[in-house]
């Protein structure tokens, strides 16, 4: 026994228990080297199968647990002690009461305690899978949730089962008695569980294609071991401990003589019972258990055992053969085999006797105890070629069995013994001995007559006779004194006197007490009683295939290769005959169908029966060949044998060829020689000769048998005539010779002739058609059966051409060759028919015939094997099955009832077996895959050719319409939904066709969906390229997606999930488990497909509300198998997020579980891919969590993230020392603690849990505080920031997966940064954003450069593509939002679908793999890196805006913002990239730049950074469009907005004094010269106002639409900002002749004037704009002047807009339009102050009488103050008063002001006095309302207004001047106007 001890095998036990480790157990273990294809790069495993501990317990599977020792109850206390592991508070574990059920386990099933221990964790960690899977209680003991009860769907899935279930058992799961129930259970299923792993490793290391020897070698070289996968160094160190053809170290026995002995004590065992349970009710139940798993452990030995012997290349050893003959003889062969329980029976007595007959035959060995014999002999028999590594005799325990003569006597009685009781389990080893004894034999036979002859020779020379005396008197010829030909042996002259070894052991053997020559009654016995040869078939057929399914079928093909062994060697003593040719058929081919033989190349290095028989000339000969010669005599044998021969194929060589040139130059004819078919003359021989006279026909068989019967449908002359035929083709010529094979009359001869066997069978198979059908009994034999047979050999070498796409280089080879057997077949036929035409009239008339008839089996036989001829027909000339199936009765299509349908329901639902509709399934599932691998194709147009040439448009199917197509698949659908929504209530003989129907129809209804919906974003299925799918996938939508409220559709899925909570989990047979599995599998794809496309299209259907109410059975099915776990969590994860993205209020998840289930579900989703580390389940695993956290799962969120449910924290505060509630580990904690162990987890892996973390921390607001306790972990996010490297080049260099997935990892890390930053300032806390900053060093580099997009590879692949596939566009094979795909090679293109529809053309593949395929996997590669960095990008604007909030007032923050500001413009300069994406990506840096920009002009407008970022601004407004006006209309418009306003905040610090640099200011900081900020500013007026607002204007009169009012706003404030730059005015003249270039102040006069026609809700916006450029152009002297000279007052007057001011009453600040009076105060007025102070007297007149032409509102003006204060609001407003009041007051005193100087001045101005008008204008009037308000300053304080958001802001601040004993700044600045405009009035 192996020690005991802590090991990897079983961890410290607080790892197990503190959820940090999950034990492996043997389950898990097989399941997870069962899955491996190679054994290659699975750590887990490796590690675990690599462990000492783990390697001694499958060295000694046999008898793997030790008893209890003293040694090992001290090793369980050091180990349970407190010093290794605390007791838990939290209620997760009970210490004591492991320890407990331990002792007890180690007690009741003997075992030692560690190993008791390990079962008991087991256990526990797995119960919450037990618990799902035993029902729905809830642990308060409810059964039922408030609405499910309700529930017709689940109510009608559950039946019985649901809320039977109560507090009962809910109590009862945790009581000792069922804990402990659970203990046997978990101890049973390791033991079983070990026995099959230590089986299926031993077989993986004996049959890999490494040398079996070099497993052996300890010398074998490095380059050797390297090769080796860890999977074959596990079974290799295996066998190396067992040394099975020595002695077993540890037993001192021979490996195998341990386990047959281990078989032995089993035995016993179930013959004495378990002894468990003794007083208990469920002892029973136990015994059962523990039974089944006594006959599991004994088959997976003597599966050991066999694998072993099979291996082994040498002979038995003598001990092993001894115990093994003296254990099935003790029990008779298990010929009588009774098991302690009826229900046992049925499962195993069928493999556990079938292995017994087996491993007797691997024991005996026929092959190498045949060799052996042979050495034997010539060793004995003194010959010079002696093989001295062979002894006569050895009778130790090691020799080969044959050199113990005991071993030899003990095997012998024991069989002659089994011969006498006639055994059927015995006949194989009974009829292998019998050639073994018959060997042995011969060669003694021959040693004596050596010996005798050498004596008689010295007796001849001692008497001086002869030897031709001697031969003389010899009565027997030498041919009859040599051993048989084929074991003839050559002997030395030089013989010994004595008697040889074989020799006695023949006189041995001959003393057998029976009545008969031994050897011929255990042959004879063999043959003729127990029926070795059905035995044979049988076995191949039902064990063999079934049972040996595993490793792609390698155990099977072994064991049937020891079958063809015994065949082989029996053909000495058998003739061929239909026994024998059943049994090789079976052999070969096993249970396995045409479909099977579908699936693919068999492995490297597999041993395929099919190859050995045709490598084997001796048997080639002795069946292939005897077959060959009797054809077509014996017909239907030599058709079977072709169709098997025929699926043989490799790797390497592809379909076998062979067998077609055979058929088409067949050299000998055979058949019945009737009197009067023919006159010939007989030649008498040795063997008699035949030569015909006269012509024979070939049809002489057929024409016989049709003499003989009545044929009820046709005239018998036109059948004969049919069958005559009229070509001389099939007529013997004469002089034909032939041999009669036969002794009787008439003769059977085989002629030497040469024909066609194609055209042969082709003319047969016409035969069988008269009248309307097959007529019954035509030819010899069943007509029906032949007619199947023929057609099934065509078939066969058909289907070839689908192996020959393993490689497209055999793929031209295998059609020209399927092709060429058509156009054979088609030779011999009549007329102009065909054979494909022929077998589909046949095909036709089978599915109109009724079926009622007594030939119903044989007739559905062959309507299955029309089906198969259709479907491989299908490969090779598509274009002859769409148009049948279109004619064809088979779907109905032309409105009468579908055969299909008529056959299912008449015929297979009668009989239970449904081949048939199997068939017409995957018939359907090629239809579909042809139109899509054709889909391109057969768009290109082709010249039609021959019959069957490679360019005829029925090969390539060009002439198929769409129309057809979908007519067809279409028909076919409806037709498989109904039979999917009925399936449920038919009656199935064998289970596996329900699931295999369930199976095919679901994952068809997958792909539909999935083709139709998974590329091409055009949501019309109709404008696809799978067009030809459009009804078939609308079909599907209306059946399962139906918006009404029927439950049916989905209920058969559900019924499937249910059927999946049953899976078995046998270690018996792979297959049955298997189909088990793949329906579920594919039921659980289709849904979450379904989910999809409802959420894609946004339909309103109720599949999400059906499947939330499914979800315990969701649950459910994830604890019921491995395999289920990540299609559950696909498929929850789906549906959440579908349902979270809809209006409706979404299901409660978690409601819908019932805290239970939801406990224990979530209990095993924080196991996440333990313990297989299965990294597909941990990302899925992972995204379901990120859905449950942002989808509206809010009790489901706060459970994961808390670890305790909304119930279990209420009860927490109620009792907050309660210690018996148990509480999860959060998902969250789980999370951060396996990112800080960066070392287990790869970078996919990192980014979901990444993922999870941000999405928490994002939606739940206090995760954030939870994750910054965490130090650890926030200090590993930030140090990663630290290990970024730069991102590749898209143009100069390729991307790798890991550049892409560190990328989008940093993304993801800085998305939680920013929430942290974020966090921390709404705390008050800055210390977390200011230490980040010292991390960005890369994203400060590389976060906002332009991304790696390759343009030369995406503008290159998509002209090269279209240019090649005229008609697709890239976009064809683009993937939708359907489903979400992972960064790497299929990222963008779906390189699989697009595969299938181009691969047709060479240039998919191209050479040296550089063809379209290629460059698709680089394009997808690239948009993923671009995809990465763009997710980089928006991380990191966001983290950056989050940051500036904090450290705004940060000098170095301050630096880091220019210079990603400046990155920003920068990059935006640089990016020329084409894509739409790019654009958005422009636009979000462009938002990044300015956001950062306002923040820096906020604190620090003055400094150097901001000074320096007015050239990067003007850079790129200057480089984006030549024509800003055009630039803000066209579809960058937000973008050229978003420039122009970061060029308008760049201006900003211009127009301040700069601040001196800084102590830390960078020497590189860009900062311009005064001369240089001149000419930019000139630039800037001159392009972006100048010519800006004409383009703009000439834009909005042409059309009101194109231009936006904020446009002209944004120029206007970049004017205003321009003219403020220090130094502008000193190139006045160069502005003046800018604006006069492109006539600005004419377009703005113009713009004035149109500004009445084009207000905005009654608002003349366009008309205060046009105002308001003015004026701001008016402040430049130069500028002003030109105004006045172009007579701008006068054109401003004569605006229709102005006749608002000369409406009784004026304009006032509250009259509407509102805007009118902002025109009059800050525009009007504003304007004339300009020109007064630009120009001066010379416009005073025109300034005056411009303004005094506006009486009305002058006359308002001056009563705007003469209002009494009061402290009751007017509905008018009237009383109030506002800013611009103030500024109007302002304005009109200063321009009567200036006004009143210029009139005094008179001529010393220049002008004449009277010219200038007085204003109406009442100033002493406003003087006196003034000082009235100053003086009541409270009422003042109290009449201030408002009226626009900036003097809302003013109203919120403080004033400037303390003093000023304003309130606010509002009042402070009205204040200012009011004393300013007093002032003025004061000196008038």
């Amino acid at each position: 026994m192996a020690s005991l001890g802590e090991s990897a095998y079983f961890p410290p036990l607080d790892q197990c228990l503190d959820g940090d480790f999950q034990l492996m157990s043997w389950k898990n273990t097989f399941i997870g080297i069962s899955q491996l294809p190679s054994g290659a790069g699975h750590n887990t495993l490796k590690r675990h199968l690599s462990d000492t501990r783990t390697a001694e317990i499958i060295t000694h599977f046999l008898s793997p647990f030790s008893p209890p020792t003293p040694q090992a109850k001290a090793a369980f206390e050091t180990q349970t002690s407190a010093i290794h592991i605390t007791p838990n508070s939290s209620g997760r574990y009970k210490l004591s009461e492991i320890k407990e059920d331990a002792l007890w386990l180690s007690k009741e099933v003997g075992i030692d305690e560690i190993s008791a221990l390990r079962t008991v964790i087991i256990e526990w960690q797995t119960r919450p899978a037990v618990w799902l899977l035993r029902g729905f209680a809830d642990d308060d003991g409810s059964a039922t949730r408030p609405g499910v009860e309700s529930n017709n769907l689940l109510s009608s899935l559950l039946g019985s089962q649901y809320g039977a279930i109560g507090s009962e058992v809910a109590a009862s799961f945790d009581s000792c008695h069922e804990r402990r129930m659970r203990l046997l259970d978990v101890y049973l299923s390791e033991r079983q569980f070990l026995a099959k792993t230590a089986e299926f490793i031993t077989f993986n290391a004996l049959f890999m294609p490494a040398e079996t020897e070099a497993i052996y070698d300890d010398n074998r070289n490095e380059d050797a071991k390297d090769k080796t996968v860890w999977l074959e160094e596990v079974g290799a160190a295996l066998l190396k401990s067992w040394n099975p053809r020595g002695i077993d170290s540890n037993s001192g026995n021979n490996w195998l003589v341990d386990a047959t002995a281990a078989l032995g004590a089993r035995l016993e065992n179930l013959a004495r019972g378990s002894g468990w349970l003794q007083d208990e009710d469920t002892a029973v139940d136990v015994e059962v258990a523990w039974c089944r798993v006594q006959l599991m452990e004994m088959i997976h030995i003597m599966q050991t055992m066999i694998s072993l012997v099979m291996s082994s290349g040498e002979l038995t050893r003598a001990d092993v053969l001894r115990s093994w003959f003296k254990f099935v003889g003790h029990y008779g062969f298990f010929e009588q085999f009774e098991l302690p329980f009826q229900e046992l029976s049925a499962i195993y007595k069928l493999p556990f006797q079938s292995l017994i007959a087996l491993l007797s035959l691997a024991l005996l060995g026929v092959p190498l105890a045949r060799a052996t014999l042979q050495r034997l002999a010539k060793s004995t028999g003194g010959s010079s070629t002696a093989d001295p590594s062979i002894a006569t005799p050895n009778p130790s325990d090691d020799a080969p069995y044959l050199l113990n003569e005991a071993v030899i006597e003990q095997v012998n009685d024991v069989l002659v013994g089994a011969a006498a009781a006639s055994s059927c389990n015995a006949s194989l080893a009974m009829l292998a001995w019998a050639v073994i004894l018959q060997d042995l034999r011969e060669y003694a036979d021959a040693s004596k007559e050596v010996r005798e002859l050498s004596q008689s020779e010295r007796a001849a020379d001692s008497f001086g006779v002869s030897r031709e005396a001697i031969d003389d008197r010899n009565e027997s010829p030498p041919a009859q004194r040599r051993p048989s030909p084929h074991r003839r042996s050559s002997f030395g002259s030089d013989s010994s006197q004595q008697i040889t070894y074989l020799e006695e052991v023949l006189e041995m053997i001959k003393r057998t007490p029976v009545n008969d020559d031994p050897i011929m009654l255990l042959a004879r016995t063999a043959i003729d009683h127990s029926n070795v040869f059905e035995v044979i078939a049988s076995l191949a057929i039902s064990f063999c295939t079934p049972f040996g399914s595993e490793q792609s079928g390698k155990p099977g093909k072994r064991m049937r290769l020891l079958l063809l062994d015994l065949i082989r060697a029996a053909l000495d003593w058998v003739d061929y005959g239909p026994e024998v040719v059943e049994a090789t058929l079976a052999v070969l081919q096993g249970s396995q169908t045409y479909w099977d033989t579908m699936q693919g190349p068999p492995d490297p290095g597999d041993a395929d029966p099919i190859a050995v028989f045709l490598d084997d000339a001796f048997l080639r000969n002795k069946i292939f060949e005897a077959a060959l010669t009797r054809f077509p005599y014996e017909f239907i044998p030599f058709l079977r044998l072709c169709g098997t021969l025929a699926t043989t194929r490799s790797v390497d060589q592809g379909p076998n060829m062979s067998i077609v040139p055979l058929l088409s130059n067949m050299k000998s004819f055979t058949c019945t020689l009737y009197e009067n078919a023919a006159s010939y003359r007989v030649e008498e021989s040795e063997a008699t000769y035949v030569e015909l006279t006269s012509e024979l026909d070939m049809f002489i068989d057929w024409r016989m048998a049709v003499q003989q019967k009545s044929i009820t449908s046709a005239p018998r002359d036109l059948i004969l005539n049919r069958i005559s035929g009229q070509s001389r083709r099939f007529k013997l010529p004469e002089g034909t010779l032939g041999r009669d094979l036969g002794s009787t009359k008439p003769l059977v001869v085989m002629w030497r002739y040469e024909y066609s066997a194609f055209q042969y069978i082709g003319r047969a198979l016409q035969h069988a058609m008269t009248g309307n059908g097959l007529q019954p009994g035509l030819g010899p034999g069943s007509t029906r059966e032949t007619t199947s047979e023929i057609i099934s050999c065509l078939t066969t070498i058909l289907a070839s051409v689908r192996y020959g796409e393993i490689h497209s280089w055999q793929l031209s080879e295998a059609r020209d060759m399927a092709r060429f057997v058509l156009e054979d077949t088609s030779d011999g036929l009549d007329g102009n028919e065909d054979a494909i035409s022929l077998v589909l009239a046949i095909f036709e008339a089978e599915l109109h015939r009724s079926h009622s008839s007594s030939w119903e089996e044989e007739s559905n036989q062959l309507l299955v094997q029309c089906i198969q001829f259709t479907h491989a027909l299908l490969s090779v000339i598509p274009g002859r099955v769409w148009p049948f199936l279109g004619r064809s009765g088979l779907l109905g299509l032309d409105g009468n009832e579908s055969r299909l349908a008529a056959v299912v329901a008449t015929s297979e639902l009668t009989s239970g077996t449904y081949d048939f509709l199997l068939g017409c399934i995957r018939l359907y599932d090629a239809l579909i895959e042809d139109a899509l691998t054709n889909v391109v194709s057969r768009k290109q147009t082709h010249q039609v050719s021959a019959r069957f040439d490679a360019s005829g448009s029925d090969v390539l199917g060009t002439g198929i319409t769409d129309a057809l197509m979908k007519k067809i698949l279409h028909g076919f659908l409806r037709l498989l939904v109904d039979a999917f929504q009925s399936c449920r209530s038919w009656k199935f003989v064998s289970l596996l066709q329900r699931l295999e129907i369930n199976t095919e129809i679901c994952s068809l209804f997958d792909k539909i969906l999935c083709v139709c919906f998974k590329i091409d974003d055009n949501l019309d299925i109709s404008r696809k390229l799978v067009s030809f799918l459009a009804p078939a996938a609308e079909c599907l939508i209306d059946v399962f997606l139906s918006t009404t409220a029927n439950e049916l559709p989905i209920q058969p899925l559900l019924q499937i999930f249910l059927d999946g909570l049953a899976t078995p989990s046998s270690t018996l047979s792979k297959k049955g488990s298997e189909s088990w599995m793949l329906q579920t599998e594919s039921a659980m794809k289709l849904i979450t497909t379904l989910v999809r496309v409802n959420n894609y299209l946004g339909l309103n259907t109720r599949i999400e509300e059906q499947l939330f109410t499914a979800s315990p059975i969701l649950a459910r099915l994830y604890a019921a198998h491995d395999r289920y776990q990540s299609p559950v969590v696909d498929l929850l994860e789906v549906l959440i997020v579908s349902a979270g993205s809809s209006t409706k209020q979404v299901p409660s998840i978690l409601g819908q579980m019932g805290q239970g289930i939801a406990k224990r579900f979530i209990d095993m989703l924080a196991t996440l891919d333990q313990p297989l580390d299965d990294r597909h389940q941990f990302i899925s695993i992972w995204k379901l969590l990120s859905a449950v956290v942002s989808q509206r799962q809010q009790w489901f969120a706060i459970y994961i993230l808390t670890g305790s449910t909304p119930r279990e924290s209420l009860k927490s505060k109620d009792d907050a020392n309660s210690s018996t509630t148990h509480h999860m580990r959060s998902m969250l904690s789980i999370a951060m603690n396996r990112l800080c162990d960066a070392n287990r987890l790869d970078t996919e892996e990192a980014i979901s849990m990444l993922e999870f973390i941000s999405k928490a921390a994002d939606y739940w607001p206090w995760v954030m505080a939870e994750i910054l306790k965490n130090s650890k972990f926030t200090n590993k996010l930030l140090n990663s920031l630290d290990n970024l490297e730069s991102s590749p080049s898209g143009n100069s260099s390729k991307a790798a997966d890991p550049d892409i997935y560190q990328i989008q990892m940093a993304s993801l890390i800085i998305d939680i940064c920013s929430i942290a930053v974020r966090h921390c300032s709404q705390t008050g806390d800055n210390l977390f954003s200011k230490e980040i900053l010292s991390h960005l060093t890369y994203l400060m580099q590389y976060g906002v450069a332009v991304p790696s997009y390759n343009v030369s590879l995406h503008s290159n692949l998509s002209k090269n593509f279209e240019a090649k596939f005229p008609g697709c566009r890239l976009s064809h094979f683009k993937r939708t939002s359907f489903s979400r795909p992972s960064l790497g090679k299929g990222f963008y293109y779906d390189i699989e679908l697009t595969g299938k529809m181009l691969s047709y053309d060479s240039s998919w593949a191209g050479k040296g793999d550089r063809g379209f395929a290629e460059e698709f996997a680089r394009a997808n590669v690239n948009l993923s890196l671009v995809e990465a960095q763009v997710n980089l990008f928006h991380s990191w604007k966001t983290l950056m805006i989050q940051i500036s909030f904090s450290l705004n007032e940060n000098l170095d923050f301050q630096k880091s913002t220019t210079a990603v500001i400046k990155g920003c413009l920068q990059s935006n300069i640089n990016s020329t990239l084409p894509e739409a994406i790019f654009q958005k990506l422009s636009q979000s840096r462009a938002d990044l730049a300015f956001a950062l920009m306002q923040r820096l002009i906020e604190v620090a407008p003055q400094s150097v950074e901001a000074q320096s970022l007015l050239n990067p601004a003007w850079e790129i407004v200057r480089s984006h469009s030549p024509d800003i006006g055009l630039a803000l209309v066209d579809q960058e418009a937000d973008y050229t907005r978003t420039l122009l306003k970061i060029l308008c905040l760049a201006l900003q610090p211009q127009t301040l004094v700069p601040a001196a640099p800084t102590a830390g200011a960078s020497a590189s900081t860009n900062s311009m010269s005064s001369s240089e900020t001149s000419q930019v500013v000139q630039g800037i007026l001159g392009m972006v106002v100048a010519h800006g607002f004409r383009s703009l204007t000439t834009l909005l009169l042409d059309d009101a639409s194109k231009a936006l009012p904020g446009d002209f706003a944004l120029i206007i404030a970049i004017l205003r900002a321009s003219l403020q730059v220090p130094g502008v005015e000193q190139n006045a003249e160069q502005l003046v002749a800018k604006f006069a270039e492109v006539n600005t102040m004419r377009y703005a006069c113009t713009l004035l004037s149109w500004s009445d026609r084009l207000m905005i809700d009654n608002d003349p916006i366009y008309g205060e704009l046009s105002m308001t450029l003015l004026t701001q152009l008016s402040t430049v002297p130069q500028l002003a002047e030109s105004i006045a000279v172009d007579g701008i007052l006068t054109q401003i007057s004569s605006a229709n807009l102005m006749q608002f001011f000369l409406r009784p009453g004026g304009t006032g600040p509250f009259s509407p339009p509102v805007a009118m009076y902002n025109i009059w105060t800050r525009s009007m007025l504003q304007l004339a102050l300009s020109l007064l102070g630009a120009v001066g007297a010379p416009v005073a007149a025109d300034v005056g009488t411009f303004i005094n032409q506006f009486h009305p509102q002058l006359a308002r003006a001056s009563s705007s103050f003469d209002i009494k204060p009061t402290s009751a609001p007017s509905e008018t407003g009237a009383f109030y008063i506002t800013f611009g009041m103030a500024t109007e007051a302002h304005s009109l005193a200063f321009i009567v002001k200036v006004l009143d100087q210029y009139r005094e001045a008179g001529p010393s101005a220049g002008i004449v006095a009277s010219d200038i008008v007085d204003l109406a204008w009442d100033r002493n009037q406003v003087k006196e309302d003034l000082e009235s308000w100053v003086q009541r300053r409270n009422a003042l304080r109290e009449s201030i207004a408002a009226t626009n958001e900036k003097e809302e802001a003013w109203a919120r601040q403080k004033p400037v001047n303390a003093q000023s004993g304003a309130e606010n700044r509002l009042e402070e600045k009205l204040m200012d106007e009011i004393l300013a405009a007093l002032a003025l009035l004061g000196d008038g």
